[in-house]
C-alpha cells in the first residue's frame, strides 16, 4: 500500500465546490481513499505504519465522524478468526495511529462507546469531495444545466487514482471500497450520458472502449458505446458491438442482454429518429424535477401499547409539549423538526414510554407514524440506511426506485416527508448519527428517539433522562400484574419486591410475570429468592425476558479497559465512590480513569452524581447492575488481579485519610501507623482534594467504614487497623459513634486473629476512646490498660503517651485526681520523647482543666500557654481550638467576659469549618454562659439550646447532660463548670 501523496492537497477542495467548513480554517491533514490509501500533512506524505494499522485507519476513515464499534474493527483486521489478544492489539494500533496523526491539540481518533471515531472533518477526505461534486453535478443536471453538470462530474472523477483502498485485503474495508467503486462507476456512466447529450460522442468513444473492456457485463457502458458509435456514423461497429455483447452474455451467463440494450439495437437497425442528437436535446429541453411518487398508504407502524403502564405522567406531559407543532421561525423561516431524546439505563422503560407517548400524539400526525428498533448494542444491529429503505417503502415508494446511494436515499426520504405530518419513533439508537440520518427536514414532522446513551449531540433536541419508578409506582405496577387481592395479602413483601427490582420496569415485569405463573407462591417467596445477590439475575428470567441480557449487551459493547474497570468496581463494598477510585482499581492515570468512568456512565452501567462542595463527582452502581458486575468479576477476573486491585484501593484510602489527618493536625500527631502499603495519587491532585480535610473525610465516611470492614473480611489486618484508627479523626469530631464502634471492633478482631501487637494496641486504644467519649468509663479503662501494656512492650512512646493521657482523663472523671496527674505527667514525658507536639498540647489541656476545677488559675494559664505554643509550632488550628476553649473558660472564671467571648467565637469558627461537632457544642456552651454573665438571657438561652440539640445529635450523653444542667439551672457554679475532661484535640 502506497503512502506517497499524488497531487496537491488542493485537489481535495475544488475552488467552486461547496465546503462544509467554509468560513473557518481546515486542519492541514488530508485523507485519500479513492485509490491506495494515503494521508498527507501540509502536502507531505505521512507514513501510516503496517498493514494492521492501515486496515484500522481505513475502517475508521470510511465512516469518519461515526463511532465504529471495537468488534467491527476486530473483524476488519482478522475477519472471523481473531486471536484472543485482538482487543489489546486494536488498542495498540489506535495508540500508534494517534501518535502518527497528532496534528493538533485534540486527537483525531477519539474513544466513544462502544469503540472509536475518526474526528477528521469530512471535507478533508477525498471521498467526501467526490460525493459533494457528484451531488452538485446531479443537481445541475436536474435543473437543466447539462454542461455544468458534466463538468462537476468530470471534476469529481479526477479525484480517483485507482480502485478505492486497493491493497487492503480486509473484507469489511473492501466492502466499503466496493461501494465507493460502484459510486465511481455510476458517476462515470452519468457523466458519459451528459456528454452524449452535449454532442461529445466523438470524444468519448475511446474511453468507452476501455470501460467496456474492463466491465464487459455492465450494460449501460455497452449501450453508451453503441450510441456514440452510431452518432459518429459508425453504425456497423455499433451493431457489431451488440453482437459481441450478446455472444458474451450467452457464453458466460447463459442469458440475453437486457431490454434497454435490445431496444437500442433495434433502433440502430431501424435508424430511429429518436437516436438523433437533436431529437434527444429537444426531449430534454424542458427537463424538470420528476414528480414525486404518490403515497399509496398511510403507515401505522407503532407497536401496541401495554395495559399495565403506570406513572410517568410528568414525562408524558414533557414529551407531548415537545412534540406539539412549533410556530414558523423568524421571517417565515421553516421550523426544524421537533426531536425528543429519551435516555436511561437498561430496563428503565424507555421504549414503552416512547410508544405510549407516540400513541397519545398520533392524531396530530395524520400522515402516519414510522417505527424502527435499531437494535442498540445487539449484533447485528440495523443500520440507518436499511431502516430508511423500509421507511420509504412504507411511504409508498416502490422498492426499485429507492436509491442505493446513501445521499440520494436521504434526499428522497426527506423529500417524501417535506409536506407530510409524520411521527418517527427511533428506538434503541446507539449514536446521534443514527437519529440524524433518519430525522426529516420538515418542522411538520417529529421524532422520538430512545437510547441508553444521552444523545446530547442532537441539535435542538429536548432531552429526557428517564429515572427508575418510585416506590409507589413500582408497587402499583406489581399490583396491576398480580391483581389487587394477591398484592394486598402481604404489603410488606410487595414493597420489598419493588425495592429488590430497583424500580426498573423490566425487572418488575419479569418478577410480576414469574409470580403470575406461580399462583401458589406468596410474594415473599420470590423476595427471598432475590435476596441472594449471587442468584439475583438468574431469578429475573421469564420466558424470553432476561434482565441479564440487557446488561450483557452494554457490557460487551465496551472496550477491554472499560470492561476491566466495570468488573473491578464490583470489588467495592462502598455504597458510592469518588472518581479517583478508578485510577487505583485499574492502576491508571487519573485522566485515563476519568475517561473510563465516563464511558461507563455513557453506557448507563454506573450513575454519576454531584458530590459535596469541592469533592468532585460521586458514582454508584444501581443494585442490579452491581450484581451483574460481580458475576463478571467472578467469571473473568483472576484472583491475583482482584487482590492487587483491592490492595491499591485500600492503600489509596489509607494514604488519603493519613494526609487529611496531617493537614488537619500539622503532622502524624495523635496517631500510630503500621506498614500497610500505600498507593498515592499525584500530590497536586491530593492537595486539591484535601483542601478541606474534614469535609473530605465526611464525604468518604461511609466508604471508609466499608473499607475497614472489607479489609478485615479479606484478611488484610494491617490495612484494617491503620485505616480504622486514622478514621477516628472523623468519627470523634462528627459524633459518628456507630461507625467508630463497628470499625474498632473489626480492627480488634483482625489484629488479634493475626497477632499484630501494634495493631492490637492501637485498636484497643481506639475502642477505649469511644467508650470514654460515651461515658462508659470502666470499659474504657479495660481497653486502655490492654493498649498501654502492648505499647509499653513495643517501646512505642507515642502510643503509650496517648493512652496515658486518655487514662488520666478517665481517672479525673472518676475522682482520682492524684492518679490522673501521675498518668498525665508520664504521658507528657512519653509524648515529648516521641516528638508529638499535638499530643503534648492535649496533655497540657487536660492538666489545665484540672487546675481550673481547683481554682488554680495561674497554673492553669501556664499550662495553656505551653499548649498554645505547641499547637502553633505544629501549625494546627484544629489542635488550637480546644486550647482556645479552655482559655475562654479561664477568662469566664476570672470575669473577663469579653476575652472569653472572643476565645469561644474563634473556636466556634474553626469547629464549624472543620465539621467538628463536639468542639462546636463546647464553644456554644461557653458562649451561652458568657452571654448569661453579660445579662443577656435571650441570646444565652439560644446558644445553650443549640449546644444541647447538637450534643444530643452526637450521642455524647455526658456532654448533653452538662449543657442541659447549664440550661435549666443557671447557678454561678454551673456557669463556671468546665466541659468534660474527655475533650479531644
Amino acid at each position: 500500500m502506497s503512502t506517497s501523496a499524488c497531487g496537491a492537497d488542493a485537489a481535495l477542495a475544488p475552488a467552486d465546490a461547496p465546503s462544509p467548513a467554509a468560513g473557518g480554517p481546515r486542519p492541514a491533514m488530508q485523507m485519500r481513499l479513492l485509490g491506495p490509501m494515503e494521508a498527507s500533512l501540509g502536502g507531505e506524505p505521512m507514513l501510516l505504519g503496517g498493514s494492521r494499522q492501515q486496515t484500522v485507519l481505513a475502517a475508521l476513515a470510511l465512516e469518519a465522524g461515526r463511532v465504529i464499534p471495537l468488534d467491527r474493527l476486530i473483524r476488519a483486521v482478522w475477519d472471523d478468526a481473531p486471536p484472543s489478544t485482538a482487543r489489546s492489539q486494536i488498542h495498540i494500533c489506535i495508540s500508534a495511529l494517534r501518535r502518527i496523526l497528532a496534528v493538533g491539540e485534540a486527537p483525531l481518533i477519539v474513544t466513544r462507546s462502544p469503540g472509536y471515531m475518526l474526528a477528521l472533518p469530512q471535507d478533508n477526505i477525498d471521498a467526501h469531495w467526490f460525493d459533494s461534486l457528484v451531488t452538485q453535478g446531479r443537481t445541475a443536471a436536474h435543473q437543466g444545466h447539462t454542461a455544468a453538470a458534466a463538468d462537476s462530474l468530470r471534476e469529481a472523477l479526477t479525484l480517483w487514482r485507482g480502485p478505492a483502498l486497493s491493497g487492503i485485503p480486509s473484507r469489511i474495508v473492501q466492502a466499503g471500497a466496493t461501494k465507493l467503486d460502484e459510486a465511481r462507476m455510476a458517476a462515470t456512466e452519468e457523466r458519459i450520458r451528459l456528454d452524449l447529450r452535449l454532442g461529445r460522442h466523438h470524444e468519448i468513444i475511446g474511453e468507452l472502449h476501455a470501460l467496456t473492456a474492463a466491465e464487459p457485463f455492465r450494460e449501460t457502458p455497452q449501450a453508451q458505446l453503441m450510441l456514440a458509435l452510431y452518432r459518429s456514423g459508425r453504425q456497423a461497429e455499433a451493431l457489431e458491438t451488440y453482437q459481441r455483447v450478446r455472444a458474451a452474455f450467452a457464453a458466460e451467463l447463459g442469458i440475453e442482454p437486457g431490454e434497454e440494450l435490445r431496444r437500442l439495437h433495434h433502433d440502430i437497425l431501424a435508424r430511429h429518429a429518436r437516436l438523433d442528437l437533436a431529437a434527444q436535446q429537444a426531449e430534454h429541453a424542458g427537463d424538470r424535477a420528476p414528480s414525486p411518487v404518490e403515497i399509496v398508504s398511510t403507515p401505522r407502524q407503532l407497536p401496541g401499547g401495554i395495559h399495565d403502564f403506570v406513572g410517568r405522567d410528568r414525562e408524558l406531559a414533557r414529551i407531548r409539549a415537545a412534540l406539539l407543532p412549533a410556530p414558523a421561525g423568524a421571517a417565515g423561516a421553516p421550523a426544524p423538526p421537533r426531536v425528543m431524546a429519551i435516555s436511561g439505563q437498561a430496563g428503565a422503560g424507555k421504549s414503552t414510554l416512547a410508544v405510549r407517548a407516540a400513541h397519545e400524539v398520533s392524531e396530530v400526525f395524520g400522515d402516519g407514524q414510522l417505527y424502527a428498533d435499531l437494535g442498540g448494542f445487539r449484533d447485528p444491529a440495523r443500520s440507518a440506511h436499511e431502516v430508511m429503505g423500509g421507511f420509504l417503502r412504507a411511504l409508498g415508494v416502490a422498492a426499485h426506485v429507492i436509491p442505493d446511494d446513501a445521499r440520494e436515499r436521504t434526499e428522497l426520504y426527506r423529500s417524501r416527508l417535506a409536506a407530510a405530518r409524520v411521527l418517527i419513533v427511533i428506538d434503541n439508537a446507539v449514536s446521534e448519527q443514527q437519529v440524524t440520518r433518519l430525522s426529516p427536514g420538515s418542522g411538520r414532522c417529529a421524532v422520538i428517539a430512545t437510547s441508553r446513551s444521552r444523545l446530547t449531540g442532537l441539535p435542538g433536541a429536548h432531552q429526557l433522562d428517564l429515572c427508575v419508578l418510585g416506590r409507589k409506582e413500582s408497587e402499583e405496577f406489581l399490583t396491576r400484574v398480580l391483581g389487587t387481592e394477591r398484592a394486598a395479602a402481604d404489603p410488606a413483601a410487595l414493597g420489598a419486591l419493588a425495592r429488590r427490582c430497583g424500580g426498573l420496569p423490566l425487572a418488575l415485569r419479569i418478577a410480576g410475570a414469574r409470580l403470575a405463573a406461580r399462583a401458589h407462591w406468596p410474594v415473599g417467596r420470590l423476595v427471598e429468592r432475590l435476596g441472594d445477590e449471587d442468584q439475583l439475575l438468574g431469578e429475573l428470567v421469564h420466558g424470553e425476558l432476561h434482565f441479564r441480557a440487557c446488561l450483557q449487551e452494554s457490557y460487551e459493547a465496551l472496550d477491554p479497559a472499560a470492561r476491566a474497570l466495570f468488573r473491578r468496581l464490583a470489588l467495592l463494598d462502598a455504597p458510592d465512590f469518588s472518581g479517583w477510585i478508578a485510577a487505583a482499581l485499574c492502576d491508571r492515570s487519573l485522566l485515563e480513569a476519568e475517561d473510563l468512568l465516563d464511558t461507563l456512565v455513557d453506557a448507563r452501567l454506573i450513575e454519576a452524581g454531584t458530590g459535596a462542595r469541592g469533592q468532585g463527582a460521586r458514582y454508584r452502581f444501581p443494585d442490579l447492575v452491581r450484581a451483574y458486575a460481580r458475576e463478571r468479576l467472578r467469571q473473568e477476573e483472576p484472583q491475583a488481579e482482584r487482590r492487587a486491585a483491592l490492595l491499591r484501593t485500600l492503600g489509596t484510602w489509607l494514604a488519603l485519610a493519613e494526609e487529611a489527618h496531617r493537614k488537619e493536625y500539622g503532622g502524624d500527631f495523635l496517631l500510630v501507623h503500621g506498614d500497610a502499603p500505600r498507593w498515592r495519587l499525584p500530590k497536586a491532585f491530593t492537595d486539591r482534594l484535601l483542601r478541606r480535610p474534614m469535609a473530605w473525610l465526611e464525604s468518604e465516611r461511609r466508604c471508609l467504614t466499608a473499607a475497614v470492614l472489607q479489609a478485615a473480611d479479606h484478611q488484610l489486618p494491617e490495612h484494617c487497623w491503620d485505616l480504622a484508627l486514622t478514621s477516628t479523626t472523623l468519627f470523634a469530631a462528627g459524633g459518628h459513634f456507630a461507625d467508630w464502634r463497628q470499625t474498632a471492633s473489626a480492627a480488634i478482631g483482625a489484629t488479634e486473629q493475626y497477632e499484630i501487637p501494634r495493631g492490637r494496641a492501637a485498636s484497643h486504644y481506639s475502642m477505649g476512646s469511644l467508650h470514654s467519649a460515651q461515658g462508659r468509663l470502666d470499659r474504657a479503662v479495660t481497653h486502655f490498660d490492654t493498649a498501654l501494656g502492648l505499647f509499653t512492650a513495643l517501646g512505642d512512646d507515642r502510643g503509650a503517651g496517648l493512652v496515658l493521657t486518655a487514662l488520666g482523663d478517665v481517672s479525673r472523671r472518676l475522682g482520682r485526681d492524684a492518679t490522673a496527674l501521675r498518668q498525665w505527667a508520664a504521658g507528657l514525658r512519653a509524648l515529648r520523647r516521641a516528638g508529638d507536639r499535638v499530643g503534648q498540647a492535649r496533655v497540657l489541656c487536660a492538666m489545665a482543666r484540672a487546675r481550673l476545677a481547683e481554682g488554680d488559675y495561674p497554673r492553669a494559664r501556664r499550662h495553656l500557654v505551653k499548649a498554645l505554643g505547641a499547637c502553633r509550632r505544629a501549625q494546627s488550628s484544629r489542635a488550637e481550638a480546644p486550647v482556645r476553649l479552655l482559655f475562654g473558660q479561664l477568662h469566664l472564671h476570672t470575669g473577663r467576659l469579653g476575652s472569653a467571648e472572643r476565645g469561644f467565637h474563634w473556636a466556634l469558627r474553626v469547629a464549624r469549618a472543620d465539621g467538628d461537632r463536639a468542639c462546636e457544642v463546647r464553644a456554644l456552651h461557653g458562649l451561652g454562659l458568657v452571654r448569661r454573665g453579660q445579662g443577656r438571657p435571650g441570646p444565652a438561652r439560644t446558644a445553650l439550646s443549640q449546644a444541647l440539640e447538637l450534643a444530643r445529635q452526637t450521642g455524647d450523653r455526658e456532654l448533653a447532660e452538662q449543657v442541659g444542667r447549664s440550661l435549666v439551672a443557671p447557678s454561678q457554679a454551673g456557669e463556671r463548670s468546665c466541659p468534660p475532661s474527655h475533650d479531644s484535640v
